[in-house]
């Protein structure tokens, strides 16, 4: 058995179009953790010719790889196999847009075989625009709230908080959220005045915080699952003054980047003199 589509929409729903239609053959799925020859989880369809509807949410599917197998009406199982990678940025960011504590996805395996992953979850602010304004010193990030809760009122005050890795800088500037959507300017002079020149590199790590006592949350990228971003995207580099109060060095160099675990944060540095 094979499906031309195969998505799980936000309701984690599994939705499916088959290459035939087979409603009515009182058929359904079952889902078995790879690996794990035990007891399959058995899921009713709901069938509209020859698209059928898989419901998953509150299944006890744990966290992990489960394979999807086919079920006919006399209880023999396939493998289902898929023609669909199961991939869109713009579904994910629908997907991650509200609060949830788990996140199912449809895969493809190598053998185009169907898979739903599973893995629990935890909120943070997912980061859809980055621009340096290497004139002006800021650096503006505009994204989506992951895995939370709109706020209850739209155009919710919030600020933005870099916290000095390693050392005890803290700076805030104010952002906004409306609905799902976060914005900020974050301004790089207060990173340069509070430079310290005996590190050779200042970093500064992300949060976004609103002001209706939930815990902050980290500014990452992880919908267009590109991993390793720290070797694979650039952004451009701004030249900040420090200040009258600084000695010695009298500008700081300032980028965004990513780190191991594709987190956004500003790294410092000396200024030099050479190229930016």
């Amino acid at each position: 058995m094979r499906a031309e589509l195969s998505r799980i929409d936000t309701e984690d729903v599994l939705e499916l179009r088959l290459e035939s239609d087979h409603g009515g053959t009182g058929a359904g799925l079952a889902l078995r953790k790879t690996g794990d020859e035990g007891t399959a989880i058995h899921v009713g369809l709901e069938w509209e010719g020859s698209r059928a509807r898989a419901p998953l949410a509150g299944l006890p599917i744990a966290d992990g790889v489960w394979e999807v197998l086919w079920v006919d009406g006399e209880g023999r199982s396939v493998p289902l196999s898929t023609r669909d990678a199961g991939f869109s940025v713009a579904e994910r960011i629908s997907y991650l847009r509200g609060r949830r504590e788990r996140e199912l996805r449809a895969l493809r395996d190598q053998d185009g075989r169907l898979r739903v992953h599973s893995a629990a979850v935890s909120p943070y602010a997912e980061v859809g625009w980055v621009e340096v304004g290497t004139d002006a010193g800021t650096v503006t990030v505009s994204g989506v709230l992951a895995y939370e809760s709109e706020p209850e009122h739209g155009g919710t005050a919030a600020e933005i908080v870099a916290r000095q890795r390693g050392l005890d800088g803290l700076l805030t500037a104010p952002a906004e959220i409306d609905g799902a959507r976060f914005r900020c300017v974050v301004p790089l002079a207060p990173v340069a005045e509070a430079h310290v020149f005996e590190r050779k590199h200042n970093e500064w790590d992300l949060w976004l915080r609103t002001h209706d006592e939930r815990p902050e949350l980290r500014l990452a990228m992880h919908a267009d699952d590109i991993v390793d971003k720290k070797r694979k995207i650039v952004y451009p580099t701004a030249v900040v003054d420090t200040g009258a109060g600084n000695e010695g060095a009298a500008q700081v160099r300032v980028r965004p980047y990513y780190t191991a675990k594709d987190e956004l944060s500003l790294l410092a540095l000396e200024h030099d003199g050479g190229a930016r």
